[in-house]
Parts: C-alpha cells; structure tokens; sequence
C-alpha cells in the first residue's frame, strides 16, 4: 500500500476519533428567543392572515443553566398538570417470550395542545437537524406545532450518527435551536454513501435498553460507545450472524436497520403491535425484559403515546432479542410489582434545569431514575414522565 493512502486513512481514523471526542466534551449553549416576550406556541391547523417571523436564537447564555438541587416540595410545585403515579391503573402483562409490556392507563391532560414528534418532523420536512461537527447540533421547526424531542431519538446522517440524550420541545418557526448529541457511531467524519452530511435525514429509531438509555441520560460517551458494542455482539449471537454494516460496522442505526435484526424481532412486533389497540384512556407503558421490570414511559396524552407506540415497541424488542437466553424462561413481574416501582418515582433526591427556553426538566434520582418534561408554555404541564431502573 502507498505510503499516500496509509496516511490517508491514518488521518481519517483520527478526525474521527477526535469528533466523538469533541462531542463527548462539547459545550451546549442555551439560547433564548432575540424577542423579549416568551414565544406562544401556535396551535395545529391556526390560519393567521400573516405568517408570524421565524424565531431566531442567540446565544445570550454561554453555557446551559447547572442544575440546581431542589426539594421534594418545590418539584411538586414546578410541576404542571399531570396525572400523579398514585392514580395509574395498569393492565398487562403482555408477553412474548422473554419481553413483557404493561399499559398504564390515566386521564388525558392535554386536551387541546399538540405536540409534533422528531419523526413525523423529519418526515414530512418539517424539521431540519444541522451537522455542526460537535456535540451541539442545531434544529430547525418550520411548523407552526411545536416539536418534541425525546430522549433516547436516534438521528441518522450527518458526518456521524446521534443519539439525543434528553427530552426537548422545540416552539414553532424556531431556527437554529441548539440540541445536545452523543455519537451511536465512531470513526466517521464523512458523509457516508448517498447522504447528506451536513443534516440529518431520518429518526425511526429510539436507543433500546435500560443501560443504553441510563448511559445517555448521564451523559456518558465512553459508557454509549461501550453499550453500543455490546448491544451489537449480543444482537449478533441471537440474530443468527454478525449485524455490523459493511458501510460502518460501529452504526447502531445501521445494526437497527440490519435484515437479521428485522427478521428477529418480528414475532414480537407481530404478537404486541396491537396490544393498545382501542384502549383510548392508555397514556403509557412499562417494560420488562427477562422478568426485570426495566422502564416505564407516561405521556399528556393517549394520542401522543399511540403515535410514539410502534418506536416504542421496536426499541423494546431490539432490547428483549439482544438479552434472550435460549432454553430459559422466565416469570414476567406481577402488575403489584409494576405499580409498586411507579409509585417508588415519587420519592428521591430532586434536581431542577431549564433545558431550552420551552422545557423545564425535573430529575427525581431515588431506587430509580425519573425525568419529568414540562412544557413552560403550558403551565409545566409534564408531557413526558420517563422512568428507568437503576
């Protein structure tokens, strides 16, 4: 091999490397609207005479306020609407092999707002991600219904695959809002095949598993990149054959995407896909994989976890394939065992941040780890209560 194309790669490898790196260490700038008023969100399907100016963000803040510790109390005083853990009812358990999923059923609380997830954003060409070659990257909400991102959405394109490691709501006609990501593919700074490197094309994939999701929401890189490639070997050894991408053999979006992995969870998909069906007042769901209750996610509306369900489901099958024994069985945990660990969300040490202008954040780190997404142009209403075992 030419000594030319030894340094080629040579150098390649190492704008890589040092890419993951600096999103792993990457500042993120919060930023607020150049208006003074708080930005109204506009409700889907408003006609206006006049289309309102696009909201543009500056960085006045350098730096994302430091979470703040807070009482048990004052977390209940920040909190908006929602239906408290105590006034859950669950049904379940539906199990297929060693997966088991629970509903969590509950009265609405946000009647009239809606919410555009990252998908339906991406998909419609409603959202743009901008590649910034770091750890913050930028997004773009060109509708006029507010755009939620959650925890765990993995984004593909860019120079490198991300994940996005918490939950975010991005107002109407906002522009270059700045989103935090960890890299769920290492070694490349390039655009890859036929994609555009410079945004992000798609998000059909959530982070599966509790360890991944714990990873990220701690906002370990090491710790992502880790559980990346063991989630791989693990999909590997029960899908029949390798998952890797000959593209990128270290793309967890590509692995997701692999005919092994397709193939392998589709008598999942198949035995629980409708497992909500017709049940207008299920706001949510638990998971529990190898009799181990792992998480739990309660949403402000049936709509917005029915539209959420297939995402859901798929990461919680991937999870479910990639720890499943052959040869043994085991007991799902009863729906005493489920509400017990719901209402255990109650209690812990409280943390407060503002994680964008639209989105307070309430962390509850007790025997599990509990995030509560509050819309601030909503009250604090909590659109988003995620919950996983430590």
């Amino acid at each position: 091999m030419k000594s030319q194309s030894i340094i080629g790669i040579v150098l390649g490898s190492a704008l890589g490397v040092a890419l993951c790196f600096g999103i792993a260490l990457g500042l993120f700038h919060l930023v607020q609207p150049t208006m003074h008023a708080r930005p109204q969100f506009i409700a889907q399907g408003a006609v206006a005479n006049q289309a309102p100016a696009p909201l543009i963000w500056d960085d006045l803040f350098q730096q994302m306020p430091v979470e703040k510790a807070c009482t048990q109390q004052e977390a209940v005083t920040l909190r908006g609407p929602q239906v408290a853990a105590k006034e859950y009812t669950v049904s379940g358990p539906f199990t297929h092999a060693n997966l088991s999923v629970y509903l969590i059923h509950g009265a609405d609380t946000m009647k009239v707002q809606r919410v555009l997830t990252l998908e339906q954003g991406l998909t419609r060409n409603l959202a743009v991600v901008h590649e910034t070659g770091t750890g913050q990257l930028t997004i773009d909400n060109l509708g006029a219904t507010p755009l939620f991102i959650q925890a765990g959405d993995i984004i593909k394109g860019g120079t490198q695959d991300r994940v996005l490691p918490y939950d975010m709501l991005v107002p109407p006609l906002a522009q270059r809002q700045p989103i935090q990501a960890l890299c769920v593919e290492q070694g490349r700074s390039r655009p890859r095949g036929n994609e555009i490197s410079t945004s992000f094309g798609s998000s059909t994939e959530q982070l599966p598993g509790q360890k991944l999701k714990v990873a990220a929401s701690r906002q370990s890189q090491g710790d992502v990149w880790n559980g990346v490639a063991l989630l791989q070997s693990n999909l590997s050894r029960n899908a029949g054959g390798s998952v890797k991408s000959a593209q990128s053999s270290t793309s967890l979006q590509l692995t997701l995407e692999n005919q092994r992995v397709q193939q392998a969870i589709e008598t999942y998909l198949d035995k629980l896909f409708q497992t909500p069906d017709g049940k207008n007042d299920a706001i949510g769901f638990a998971v529990a994989v190898n009799g181990r209750i792992q998480s739990a996610d309660v949403y402000a509306s049936s709509s917005l976890f029915q539209e959420l369900w297939p995402k859901l489901l798929k990461s919680s099958a991937v999870a479910a394939l990639a720890e499943r024994t052959d040869g043994r069985t085991f007991e799902s945990p009863s729906t005493k065992s489920l509400q017990s660990f719901l209402a255990a969300t109650e209690t812990g040490q409280c943390f407060q941040q503002q994680v964008s202008p639209a989105t307070l954040v309430l962390r509850t780190e007790g025997q599990s780890l509990v995030f509560d997404t509050c819309d601030i142009g909503q009250g604090n209403l909590v659109l988003h209560r995620s919950v996983l075992a430590k």
